[in-house]
């Protein structure tokens, strides 16, 4: 592993997050994101969004589009999501979300705690979101509470809520990734600004994590599973399945 991973680790262990800048060219990225937009109007696509407005998330994005697959099983953020969760990981869902003008902050949340009787102190998922256009501060960038994962609270308390301050938006440019803890108090912040910011999302999670319990995640098509290159067929050992009651488990 490089040095610039290992300090990305470093940093992700401390404060709850990592940034890697510049991953994915800029044009390619921007490519996707104008995609992305596309697939949120298609009337085939709508079962799997979810929100609406200025703010929505389209589930299933490793069956909508290959290109995906490149962010999802690239070496660096595979393997700091190997680091916190352990050499069989698997990516479980990619999702578009693109954040129109107008968008107002979504809530402070932590991911995938809400189902456990006792937040673990060991990482139970290691989440993403590839900036396929520019995070800025005017358009929303993703913001985060630094070392709220050390808590152990599936929720932020009320104080958290009610002061904006505590909450740092991460920039960067098209192209980039931000990495997360699923501790890590986090939001997307609203929109101010007059452009579209667009974020891929890619959640790694370990082997033992019920993939049910995360409402609108949706598991890998079999045709889409065949089309896929080894190391990305090897991030997906999960069950094949064209519908998500068949692929996961409903009791907790």
């Amino acid at each position: 592993m490089n040095d610039a991973n290992n300090e990305s680790i470093k940093h992700l262990d401390q404060f709850g997050y990592c940034l890697l800048e510049d991953l994915i060219p800029r044009e390619e990225a921007l490519d996707l994101a104008d995609r992305c937009v596309q697939m949120h109007g298609e009337s085939d696509k709508k079962p799997d969004i979810s929100g609406s407005g200025a703010y929505q998330t389209l589930f299933g994005m490793m069956n909508h589009d290959d290109r995906v697959w490149s962010y999802a099983s690239h070496p660096k953020t595979v393997a700091i999501a190997r680091h916190f969760l352990g050499p069989h990981c698997r990516v479980v869902e990619a999702c578009s979300k693109p954040t129109w003008p107008g968008a107002v902050d979504q809530p402070l949340h932590a991911d995938s705690a809400g189902a456990f009787l006792r937040v673990p102190d060991t990482p139970w998922m290691i989440n993403s979101i590839w900036m396929l256009t520019d995070f800025t501060v005017e358009n929303g960038a993703t913001g985060v509470v630094p070392l709220s994962h050390r808590s152990r609270m599936a929720s932020p308390p009320e104080y958290l809520t009610r002061d904006p301050k505590r909450v740092k938006p991460i920039t960067g440019r098209a192209g980039s990734v931000m990495m997360w803890h699923g501790g890590t108090f986090h939001m997307a912040r609203g929109n101010t600004s007059d452009t579209i910011r667009v974020g891929l999302n890619i959640a790694y999670y370990p082997p033992w994590f019920n993939n049910w319990i995360e409402g609108g995640h949706q598991p890998i098509w079999p045709e889409t599973y065949a089309r896929m290159p080894e190391r990305m067929q090897q991030l997906c050992p999960g069950k094949l399945s064209n519908s998500r009651d068949e692929a996961y488990e409903t009791r907790l």
